[in-house]
């Protein structure tokens, strides 16, 4: 089966908002089964996160990851989806919101802008196979070699 432009970012909008449901929940994580293959890959360009040479390899340790902060909770507001149907490729600009879970009071905005390489499994569906991920994220010693100062 071949999917279209129209039908990826369909998709692609129905995964982000069960992240938004799902995903960060102990109860209702594995729902999220259904959008990627057993041995996904998270590759993290991040180096909180240990950068891409420290990347998750299997469904299961995405999914700790998913839980491994439960007194903060993030939410996708996605600004656009961009699909290469062609080469299986789906990207996102999303607006984050991180939340205090008791609270629920913001705690940080921020911007991330995951490359999801997609697959077709033995049914046909789309999954994920792997992730590129990055956010926002600037090192100080960056910010202070681009200042400009202003006259």
């Amino acid at each position: 089966m071949e999917y279209s432009y129209d039908d990826i970012v369909k998709w692609m909008e129905e995964y982000l908002n069960a992240y938004n449901l799902y995903a960060q929940n102990p109860e209702t994580v594995n729902k999220m089964a259904e959008y990627f293959t057993p041995d996904v890959h998270f590759i993290p360009f991040i180096s909180a996160f240990g950068g891409p040479d420290n990347p998750v390899t299997s469904r299961d340790e995405f999914f700790k990851m998913f839980l491994s902060h439960p007194s903060v909770y993030e939410q996708f507001e996605v600004e656009d989806v961009f699909v290469d149907e062609r080469k299986m490729v789906a990207s996102a600009s999303l607006n984050v919101s991180l939340y205090e879970t008791k609270t629920k009071k913001v705690l940080l905005k921020k911007h991330y802008h995951p490359r999801y390489q997609l697959v077709l499994d033995e049914n046909e569906k789309l999954k994920i196979k792997t992730i590129y991920f990055f956010w926002e994220c600037v090192p100080p010693e960056v910010d202070k070699a681009y200042a400009i100062e202003l006259d």
